[in-house]
C-alpha cells in the first residue's frame, strides 16, 4: 500500500538586497508575470504573493522590497513592511546574488536575527560564467560560520534559467506545517489585474527613464474595465515630484511617454489575455516620497505609519 505525503501550506517570505532577483524568482516559479522586474534595485515597493500549488503542498511566497538603509520616507516605510513581512511567516527565504561581494550588509544581519521561522538560503545567478559555482562552498567562504548555523538548507539556484528550483521548492515544503490550501488551487497571487497592470507600467519606467527619475515616480490605475466585445479600457496616472521631471516622462513629442505605453500595454493584453486601449497621464505631487500622507495616497502604509495615524 503506498503511503500517502502528507499536504503542507504556509507562506514564504522573500528576503534580500535590492536587485537579488527576488521578482524574477517570484515570476519564475508561479509561471505568470506579477512582479516588476528591472536590472535597477529597489524596482519592487509592495508586497506581492505568489501562489505555488502542486499535489503535495501550496506555497505562498511573498515578495518584499529589498533592504536597504533608508534615505527618505518611503524607503523608511518600505524597510518597515520588510520587517512586518518576515514576523509572521512559516518560513523565509533569503536570496543572494552569487556575485555579490557583501552579500550581509548590516540591514539584512539586523533583519535575519529578528526571524524566529527556519531561514534557507538561495545563491541566485549561477549561471552563465557562474554555471559552475558551488552554492554550499561559496557560502563558505564569504558567510561567517555563525551566520550559515541560520540556514535549514543552502541551495544554488538561477532565477532567470529555472536552474535548481525543483530543489529549492522542495526544500521549502520540507519546513512547512501540514495544512490545507490557503488559496483556491488556480490563484496564482493574492493581487488583482488593476495592481498587476499598475506594476506593468511602473516596470517600463524603471526600464525606460534614467537615473533617479524612476524612483520619483508612483503609478496609480484610476480605471480598469472589462469591455465584452471590444478593447478593454485602462487609464492609468504616472505621478512625479517635480515639474521638470514631468517633462522628461512624456519625453519631446510625447515619444517617452508613447514608447512606456506601448510596452505596458503589450504587457497587459498578454495579462488579460485581451485587447487592452491604454490612456496614461502624468502628474506633478511634489515631494511625495516624503510626505506621510502621500504615502498612504499610493498605499505604501508600514507599521509606523499605522501607530501615527
Amino acid at each position: 500500500m503506498t503511503e500517502t505525503k502528507p499536504f503542507r501550506s504556509g507562506i514564504v517570505a522573500l528576503l534580500g538586497k535590492p536587485n537579488a532577483g527576488k521578482s524574477t524568482l517570484l515570476n519564475a516559479i508561479t509561471g505568470a508575470k506579477l512582479s516588476a522586474v528591472s536590472a535597477l534595485p529597489q524596482t519592487t515597493r509592495e508586497r506581492t504573493a505568489g501562489v505555488h500549488t502542486s499535489d503535495d503542498c501550496q506555497i505562498v511566497f511573498a515578495d518584499l522590497p529589498g533592504l536597504i538603509t533608508p534615505g527618505d520616507r518611503l524607503n523608511e516605510t518600505l524597510r518597515d513592511n520588510v520587517l512586518e513581512g518576515i514576523a509572521q511567516v512559516d518560513a523565509v527565504l533569503h536570496l543572494i546574488d552569487v556575485a555579490d561581494d557583501k552579500p550581509l550588509p548590516d540591514e539584512i544581519v539586523e533583519a535575519l536575527a529578528r526571524v524566529k521561522a527556519p531561514v534557507i538560503l538561495a545563491v541566485n545567478k549561477i549561471d552563465g560564467k557562474r554555471a559552475q559555482v558551488d552554492a554550499g562552498s561559496w557560502a563558505g567562504e564569504r558567510i561567517p560560520a555563525a551566520q550559515r548555523k541560520l540556514y535549514r538548507a543552502i541551495v544554488g539556484i538561477s532565477a532567470q534559467t529555472k536552474k535548481n528550483l525543483p530543489e529549492l521548492l522542495a526544500q521549502i515544503t520540507r519546513l512547512l506545517p501540514e495544512g490545507p490550501h490557503l488559496y483556491d488551487p488556480d490563484v496564482l497571487t493574492d493581487k488583482d489585474l488593476r495592481f498587476l497592470a499598475q506594476e506593468m507600467i511602473r516596470e517600463k519606467l524603471f526600464l525606460h527613464l534614467h537615473e533617479e527619475l524612476p524612483y520619483a515616480t508612483a503609478v496609480l490605475v484610476d480605471e480598469f474595465k472589462e469591455r465584452e466585445g471590444a478593447k478593454w479600457y485602462v487609464a492609468a496616472t504616472i505621478y512625479v515630484e517635480r515639474e521638470s521631471q514631468k517633462g522628461m516622462v512624456i519625453g519631446k513629442g510625447a515619444e517617452m511617454l508613447k514608447k512606456i505605453s506601448q510596452g505596458a500595454r503589450a504587457d497587459i493584453e498578454r495579462l488579460c489575455d485581451a485587447p487592452v486601449f491604454l490612456e496614461l497621464r502624468v502628474k506633478v505631487r511634489e515631494n511625495w516620497r516624503k510626505k506621510e500622507h502621500d504615502l498612504r495616497f499610493f498605499g505604501y502604509q508600514g507599521r509606523s505609519q499605522k501607530r501615527r495615524k
